[in-house]
């Protein structure tokens, strides 16, 4: 019996398996019989080591939640944050990028996208993004974040980019 042929089918049968899975809306986590407490456990350590400006473990920690359930908004956010506290400017507009299509009513993603854009002198593209905040800022919870959203957008030139679409 071949072993390497034996190993390499096993591996192609366990990447099918793991694309299936994920095609039905499946995580890794569902693999190893997490569940929500398991989650929120690891959430609340990566939030307490973010709070103490711990951003390097935080980062493991909420990189582990985003591998293990990549449905839950709340892991990339906080992920595509700690990202953005440790510089990693690119890779956090990556994933609040993915926060944002998880849900598209929440325009704080998006903000934070601003925040980092400006962070790596795409001006223009931040003032779009700023644009896209404040059409989305509507409603009275968000508030807070529109005046912070105009305020950034004034220091930024004024006038949000338009869209060139």
């Amino acid at each position: 019996m071949n072993t390497t042929s034996t190993a390499a089918g096993g591996a192609a049968n366990i990447g099918n398996q793991l694309l299936d899975l994920f095609a039905n809306g499946g995580t890794l986590g569902w693999i190893f019989d997490y569940e929500d407490a398991d989650y929120e456990v690891l959430y609340a350590l990566g939030h307490s080591m973010y709070a103490q400006a711990r951003y390097s473990d935080a980062l493991r920690v909420f990189g582990y939640l985003v591998t293990c359930n990549h449905m839950e908004k709340r892991f990339m956010n906080a992920f595509a944050s700690t990202l953005q506290m440790l510089g990693g400017y690119k890779d956090a507009i990556k994933y609040y990028s993915l926060a944002s299509v998880m849900d598209m009513s929440d325009p704080l993603p998006t903000f934070h996208t601003a925040e980092c854009m400006n962070a790596l002198g795409m001006r223009d593209e931040a003032r779009e993004a700023l644009g896209y905040v404040l059409r989305q800022s509507t409603a009275p919870q968000y508030a807070e974040l529109a005046q912070r959203a105009r305020a950034m957008l004034e220091l930024l030139g004024g006038a949000a980019a338009p869209a060139s679409h």
